[in-house]
C-alpha cells in the first residue's frame, strides 16, 4: 500500500557539506551540483511533501549529465546546469549507484598476525598426542622371546540313554507317557471399540501486522511503502474416534511327555601340557588323554589347542598366539621371533606367518 512521499538528504562530495535535503540540487555551502557520486538517504526525522508537491515526485529517477556530471529532474529534456540535452545523458541515478558498487574494491586483508609460541606449541603437542593414539592403536612389529608353550587336548563322550521329554507331537521312536492340553499360544481378538477424544490443532487468523518500507525514488525522495502481513495463533479442537480394543485369548493344544532313546552329552576327557623350559619344567609331546568305554557310550568329537606366549626384549608384557601344531612345533622356550600384535597383546603374525 503506497504511503507518503518523504524528502531525502544528501551530502555534498564537494565540501563535505551534511544533511542537505533532497530537493535541493546544489549544495549550499559551496554551489557544487548534485552528481554522479550523489546517493539520497533518509534521515531519523522523516520530512515529507505536501499532497499537491507529492504529485510531482516518485515518477522517474534523476539522470547525469555527460558534460557536466550534474543530476537533473526525469522530466527535463535540458541539463539545468550546462544545458545540454538528455540525449546525451550518461546514464541515471540508479545507474550511477550500481557503477560505483562495481567499481568499489574489497580492502586488503589485514597482513597475519604474529604467531605467538604459545599458539605453535599447542597445535604440535595436539599432533604429537594424535600420533601416540595412533601408535597405540596400530598393529606394531617387535622382536620377542618364547617363554612358554602349552596345549590342550580334549574328547566328547555321549552315552545312549532314555530321557523324558515334552512336546507338542511325539517323535519318532518316542514312548507316550501322558499328554494334556495347555496353551500353545496366544492370539489376538477384536472385544469392543471405545470412544476417545484428541486435540487437533488448527492456524487461526489473529490479525494483521503492519510494516513500513521505504524506498528510493532517485530523485531526492523517498516512497513509504506501507505492507500488512497476517499473523495466526494456534487453536485446538476436540474431536472423537473409535479405537479398537483387543484381548488375547489363549490357543490350546495337546502337549505330549514321552520316553525317547538318544545320544546325550556325558563328560569330556581332556589331557594338557606346558614347557617354560625352567629345569622344573618337562616337555611332553601332546596326547590324547586315555578313557574307557561303557555300555551305550561313545566318542563325539575331538578338539586340540596350541598356544605360544612370547614377551617383548624388555621383559614387560607379554603376548599370546593359539596357533597350529605346525607352528607350536617349530619354537621353543628361548627362541626369538619377530611378532606383530594389536593393542590387546593378541599376536597376529609370528615371522611372517599369520596365525589368525
Amino acid at each position: 500500500m503506497a504511503g507518503k512521499i518523504l524528502e531525502g538528504l544528501w551530502d555534498c562530495p564537494y565540501c563535505g557539506e551534511k544533511g542537505i535535503g533532497g530537493l535541493t540540487k546544489t549544495c549550499p555551502n559551496c554551489a557544487h551540483p548534485q552528481d554522479a557520486d550523489t546517493k539520497f538517504y533518509l534521515g531519523s526525522e522523516k520530512k515529507a511533501l505536501s499532497d499537491e508537491k507529492a504529485k510531482n515526485y516518485g515518477k522517474g529517477a534523476d539522470w547525469t549529465c555527460s558534460f557536466c556530471g550534474s543530476l537533473n529532474r526525469y522530466d527535463r529534456e535540458t541539463c539545468a546546469n550546462c544545458g545540454a540535452g538528455r540525449a546525451d545523458s550518461s546514464g541515471s541515478y540508479f545507474d550511477n549507484l550500481k557503477k560505483r558498487e562495481a567499481s568499489a574494491q574489497p580492502s586488503p586483508p589485514p597482513p597475519a598476525p604474529k604467531r605467538s609460541k604459545k599458539r605453535i606449541i599447542i597445535p604440535l603437542l595436539l599432533v604429537i598426542a594424535v600420533l601416540l593414539g595412533l601408535r597405540a592403536i596400530i598393529p606394531r612389529s617387535k622382536d620377542a622371546v618364547l617363554i612358554d608353550k602349552s596345549w590342550e587336548r580334549s574328547i566328547t563322550l555321549e552315552q545312549y540313554a532314555t530321557v523324558e521329554e515334552e512336546d507338542w507331537s511325539v517323535p519318532s521312536g518316542g514312548t507316550l507317557l501322558d499328554s494334556r492340553r495347555a496353551v500353545h499360544h496366544y492370539d489376538q481378538i477384536l472385544d469392543h471399540y471405545e470412544e476417545e477424544t484428541y486435540q487437533v490443532p488448527e492456524r487461526v487468523l489473529d490479525g494483521y501486522d503492519t510494516y513500513t518500507d521505504y524506498v528510493d525514488n532517485g530523485d531526492g525522495t523517498f516512497s513509504e511503502v506501507v505492507r500488512e502481513e497476517p499473523r495466526y495463533r494456534t487453536e485446538y479442537r476436540t474431536e472423537t474416534r473409535s479405537v479398537p480394543v483387543y484381548v488375547l485369548e489363549p490357543v490350546y493344544q495337546t502337549l505330549y511327555r514321552y520316553n525317547i532313546d538318544k545320544w546325550i552329552p556325558l563328560r569330556t576327557e581332556t589331557a594338557r601340557g606346558s614347557y617354560d623350559g625352567s629345569k622344573d619344567s618337562t616337555y611332553t609331546e601332546p596326547y590324547w588323554p586315555e578313557f574307557r568305554l561303557g555300555g551305550n557310550e561313545r566318542e563325539n568329537g575331538r578338539s586340540e589347542t596350541y598356544i605360544l606366549t612370547f614377551t617383548d626384549s624388555k621383559g614387560k608384557n607379554s603376548y599370546r598366539a593359539r596357533v597350529s601344531r605346525d607352528i607350536w612345533d617349530m619354537y621353543s622356550p628361548g627362541d626369538g621371533a619377530k611378532i606383530t600384535a594389536d593393542m590387546g597383546r593378541n599376536i597376529m603374525e609370528i615371522d611372517g606367518m599369520n596365525v589368525r
